[in-house]
C-alpha cells in the first residue's frame, strides 16, 4: 500500500482497455495522467469506469488532450480529494474562452474539490487568458503550486492599456477572454500570498520588471522558483532575492542575460539555497561560480554548457574543502580538468548523481578510476562522448579496496544478500564489487574505445537499470552477451548503432526479462528474428521499442509483431521498408 501511493497510471490514445482493467479495481488510484485523447464524445462507460478510481485521486494530469467541457465538468466532479490538476498543451480545450463560464458550474465544481491546492498550465499557447484563470482561481481556496511554463503571457503595459482601458488595470474591468495578462497573476498571487509556495514561469517574456513587481507582493514566501529561459537578469534576480531569502530551489537555466553579479545575489541571500540550476547561463565565469561557497545547504548543481568556467572557479566555489551536503552535480560541456576530478573525489564524499558528458579535459582512464575508487554512493554516472575513455578506466585491477564496509582483518561482513560465485571470478576483484554495487544509471554513449572487455570482466551492477551503449562500435556479441547475463535488471538498454547479430540479441533478450525499453536504431544486422525473440521471450514490461533504419528488419512484419505485442507502446519503423 505505501509504494501504491507513488504509482503514476498513465492512459495513453485510449481509455477503452483501462476502462476494462480498472473498473472493479479496489486499488486506491492517486495520480492518473492522460495522455493524447480526444473526450469530444461520449465514451462508452467511462464515467462507471471513473469513479472507481476518482474517490482517491490526488493529481490529474491532462496532457495533449481534447475534452469538451461537459466531459470535463463530470470528471472533475467525482474528484473529491483532487490537490493537484494539471493542463499540458490543451490549447482546443481552452481555444473558445468560454470554459466553466457559468457561474453555477463553477460553484458546483469548487464544492466537489475542497482541497484543490495545486494548477498548473503548461504549454497552452495563445489560448489560454485572464477570465479563465480567474474561473480556475476560484476553485482554490488555499493555493500553494502555481505553474504557466511555456504559456503566451503579456508582459507589457501596452496591452493592459488595449484591452483594459479603465484605470489601466482590470480592477473595475471584465476579465479579457483574449489575453493573458502578467498583472492578472500578479493580482491571484498576492492574494494567495500566505499559501503560495512554487511558481513556475519557463519559457515565457517574464522580465527585471515583472521579477521586481513579484517580489513586492507582501508576505510571499516562496521555496521553489522556476525560470527557466526567461528574459530576466541581474536587477530582477537581484529583487526577488533580496525579499525571498526562504528559496530552497532556483532554476535560472538558459537565461542569457544571467551574468556573475546575479550570482553574487543569489549566493548572499539565499541562505536556504538547496537546489540551483544555471545551465547554459553562458555569461558566467569563474567568479560567479566562487560564490557558491557560501551556500552550505547545496545539494544540487546544474553547471552544464557554461563555457567561461574551468577547474578554478569549480574548486574555489564547490571543493575548496570537504563538501559532504552535495549530492548531485553537473559538468557537462565544460572546461573543467583531471584535477576537478581528483578534488570531487575527495572532498564529495557522498556524491550520488555526476554527470560528465563530453568533459574531454576532464574523463580519462586514471580519473575515472579516482572517481569509481572514492565516490561509492554513486547512483548515476554519465560518461557520454568522453572519447579518451578506454576499458582502462573501467579495469577492475586497478581499483583498491577502500569501502568501508570491509573488517580490518580482511574479512566481509554478512550481506543481506547473497553473492553469487559467478560474481567473483579471476578478473573481477571484490574492489570492482562493493565500487559499482549501487549505480543505477549509466551512459558511456559515444565512447567509441570501449571493448567487449569491459562488458565481460568490469560491468557487474547489481542495480543497474538504465545502461547507454550508443555508437560503441568496439563492442560486439561477445560484450552483449556477457552483459546480459551480469546485470538482469537491465530495465533501459539503448544499442544504437551497434554490430550485433541476431543470435547475440536472442541470448540478451532470454537474461532481460524486465526490459521496458530497448533501443536498436542503425543496427543493420538484425533482422525479423530479433523480434520473433521479443515474442518468445514475453517481454511484458516492454513499451518503448525503436528499430528505426534496421534495414534488415521487415516493416509489414513489424506490424504484425506490434499487434501481436499489446505492452508495446510505442514502435519506431522509421527507415524500414
Amino acid at each position: 500500500m505505501s509504494l501504491w501511493k507513488d504509482v503514476v497510471l498513465t492512459f495513453e490514445n485510449s481509455l477503452d482497455d483501462a476502462a476494462c482493467v480498472f473498473q472493479w479495481t479496489r486499488k486506491p488510484v492517486q495520480h492518473v495522467k492522460i495522455k493524447e485523447i480526444n473526450f469530444s464524445a461520449s465514451i462508452p462507460g467511462l464515467f462507471e469506469f471513473w469513479s472507481q478510481i476518482s474517490q482517491n485521486l490526488l493529481s490529474l494530469e491532462i496532457h495533449g488532450s481534447y475534452i469538451t467541457e461537459a466531459n470535463l465538468l463530470n470528471l472533475l466532479l467525482q474528484c473529491q480529494s483532487l490537490e493537484s490538476l494539471h493542463f499540458h498543451n490543451c490549447r482546443d480545450t481552452f481555444i473558445t474562452g468560454k470554459l466553466f463560464s457559468n457561474d453555477l458550474v463553477l460553484s458546483h465544481i469548487k464544492l466537489a474539490m475542497p482541497n484543490l491546492k495545486k494548477l498548473a498550465f503548461s504549454e497552452n499557447s495563445s489560448y489560454f487568458s485572464d477570465a479563465l484563470l480567474d474561473r480556475f482561481m476560484a476553485l482554490v481556496v488555499n493555493l500553494t503550486y502555481l505553474s504557466f511554463s511555456g504559456t503566451t503571457i503579456s508582459f507589457h503595459p501596452g496591452i493592459n492599456k488595449k484591452f483594459y482601458s479603465k484605470n489601466n488595470g482590470k480592477e473595475e474591468t471584465k476579465s479579457s477572454e483574449l489575453v493573458l495578462t502578467f498583472d492578472c497573476m500578479l493580482q491571484h498571487i498576492a492574494k494567495h500570498s500566505k499559501t503560495v509556495e512554487h511558481l513556475d514561469f519557463s519559457q515565457t517574456l517574464i522580465d527585471d520588471k515583472a521579477c521586481i513587481a513579484l517580489s513586492k507582493v507582501a508576505g510571499l514566501k516562496l521555496y521553489s522558483l522556476i525560470l527557466r529561459s526567461c528574459e530576466v537578469s541581474g536587477p530582477g534576480i537581484s529583487g526577488l532575492c533580496a525579499t525571498q531569502s526562504t528559496l530552497t530551489e532556483l532554476d535560472i537555466s538558459s537565461c542569457r542575460r544571467i551574468t556573475d553579479n546575479a550570482l553574487s545575489s543569489i549566493c548572499s541571500l539565499l541562505p536556504n539555497l538547496q537546489k540551483l540550476s544555471i545551465q547554459n547561463c553562458r555569461a558566467v565565469t569563474d567568479m560567479g561560480i566562487s560564490y557558491l561557497s557560501q551556500l552550505c545547504c547545496l545539494w544540487y548543481v546544474n553547471l552544464q554548457g557554461l563555457q567561461h568556467i574551468t577547474s578554478l572557479g569549480v574548486e574555489n566555489g564547490l571543493l575548496s574543502k570537504r563538501n559532504e551536503t552535495l549530492t548531485q552535480i553537473n559538468l557537462s560541456n565544460t572546461r573543467v580538468t583531471e584535477e576537478t576530478l581528483h578534488q570531487l573525489a575527495k572532498n564529495s564524499p557522498f556524491l550520488t548523481h555526476l554527470n560528465l558528458t563530453s568533459c574531454k579535459m576532464a574523463v580519462s582512464d586514471s580519473s575515472l578510476r579516482v572517481v569509481l575508487n572514492s565516490l561509492l554512493h554513486l547512483r548515476e554516472l554519465l560518461l557520454d562522448w568522453c572519447i579518451s575513455l578506454t576499458d582502462g578506466g573501467f579495469d577492475a585491477s586497478n581499483l583498491t579496496v577502500t569501502n568501508p564496509a570491509i573488517q580490518e582483518d580482511g574479512n566481509f561482513p554478512d550481506l543481506p544478500l547473497e553473492v553469487p560465485s559467478s560474481k567473483l571470478q579471476e578478473n573481477c576483484t571484490l574492489a570492482d564489487f562493493f565500487s559499482f554495487s549501487g549505480l543505477i544509471h549509466l551512459s558511456v554513449s559515444g565512447c567509441n574505445k570501449l571493448t567487449d572487455r569491459s562488458l565481460q570482466y568490469a560491468f557487474r551492477f547489481r542495480e543497474l537499470r538504465h545502461l547507454d551503449l550508443n555508437a560503441c562500435p568496439l563492442i560486439t556479441d561477445t560484450g552483449l552477451v556477457a552483459l546480459s547475463e551480469q546485470n538482469r535488471g537491465i530495465e533501459i538498454l539503448i544499442l544504437n548503432y551497434g554490430k550485433f547479430t541476431d543470435c547475440a540479441m536472442i541470448k540478451a533478450i532470454s537474461y532481460l526479462s524486465r526490459l521496458k525499453r530497448l533501443s536498436l536504431h542503425g543496427c543493420l544486422n538484425l533482422t525479423n528474428l530479433t523480434l520473433k525473440a521479443i515474442e518468445r521471450y514475453q517481454l511484458r514490461y516492454l513499451s518503448h521499442l525503436d528499430i528505426s533504419h534496421c534495414r534488415l528488419i521487415s516493416l509489414e512484419y513489424a506490424f504484425l509483431f506490434q499487434l501481436r505485442m499489446p505492452s508495446i507502446r510505442e514502435l519506431d519503423t522509421a527507415g524500414l521498408e
